[in-house]
């Protein structure tokens, strides 16, 4: 049996909002610091944080305020300078921050995150050229529970901007006590906190990506094939010392080994679904590949696999639909 994982996984259909529910505007204006703390989502720095609000509109129905913040902020890997990874790490947030103010999940407890999808109106997104704010309807599902105690959760939501839904995107997740995580985690239980010298890296430009610090993908002599490598000193994939390969940079990689094996062509995928299948470790190679998996009508499919020790570990398949 494989080790359950905790990344990114298998999609479920999101839920229309209800249309009936006028759209609020932030409490908060674009710029301040948010009231979420930065604990909730589980990340170091409170300039990180992109949800700014919540409250319940249902008995399981919650409306989420949140910022997008305009693309390529700060240093080369302190912020995002792909619209995925800003999508992935607000939905992350949403759910965390649901998770614990509003389901009792302690923050003590190890999350285990099993399904992850999203889709957004790219064009949309990327015609926003300075920080804006986004509304995200949730409705949720219980999964697992002892007696009255919540530990699993399933999210779908949609997304919109001023108005008009720019958005859709899917999680599963449970949580687990810190004693049963060190049991399943064995020998890989302890935060990696030093790194290993890393191999040198993809040609940053050729992955859309300005400097050698944000590039996750070693070449090799095998077309389509890369060694994944992590920076720890990209704060946006790596915010705080971790025991295993963050999901975010499963996504990233799976993004730019999509860019690479398209360069033939602008290859803009605006929905993305990941399954995880096992715990990425540090202390081994893990092998990333690359093919077109299906094209037709504009649209191109691109599915990227993990390997490590012999095992696949993730699958993240991208859909650019075209122009």
């Amino acid at each position: 049996m494989s080790t359950p994982s905790l990344g990114l996984g298998r999609m479920h259909s999101p839920v229309a909002p209800d249309r009936n529910l006028p759209l609020p505007a932030p409490r908060r204006a674009i710029g301040h610091s948010p009231r979420v703390p930065k604990e909730f989502v589980h990340l170091r720095y409170d300039d990180s944080v992109l949800v700014t609000d919540w409250h319940r509109t249902g008995a399981m129905n919650f409306r989420v305020t949140a910022i997008w913040p305009a693309l390529d902020r700060g240093a080369p890997g302190r912020g995002f300078r792909s619209w995925a990874m800003q999508a992935a790490q607000m939905v992350r947030q949403t759910g965390l921050l649901l998770a614990h103010a509003e389901f009792g999940a302690p923050l003590t407890h190890a999350v285990l995150l099993r399904t992850f999808d999203f889709a957004f109106d790219v064009e949309r997104l990327e015609a926003e050229r300075k920080p804006t704010s986004l509304v995200l309807d949730v409705v949720c599902e219980i999964t697992k529970s002892r007696g009255r105690s919540i530990s699993g959760l399933r999210m779908t939501m949609s997304i919109h901007c001023a108005g008009q839904q720019v958005g859709t995107a899917a999680t599963g997740f449970e949580w687990i006590p810190p004693g049963v995580y060190r049991r399943l985690r064995g020998v890989h239980a302890e935060a990696v906190r030093d790194q290993a010298p890393l191999p040198a890296p993809v040609p940053p430009a050729q992955v859309d990506c300005t400097a050698d610090v944000e590039v996750v993908l070693t070449p090799t002599d095998t077309a389509g094939r890369w060694l994944l490598r992590g920076d720890f000193r990209n704060t946006a994939l790596y915010d705080h010392p971790v025991d295993h390969v963050p999901g975010l940079v499963m996504i990233e990689a799976a993004q730019q080994a999509a860019r690479l094996v398209t360069a033939h062509r602008t290859f803009r995928p605006s929905a993305l679904t990941t399954v995880f299948e096992r715990y990425v470790e540090f202390d081994s190679p893990c092998w990333i590949g690359a093919q077109p998996a299906a094209e037709g009508e504009g649209t191109t499919t691109v599915r990227v696999t993990g390997h490590q020790n012999g095992a696949k570990v993730f699958t993240t398949t991208l859909t650019d639909p075209g122009s």
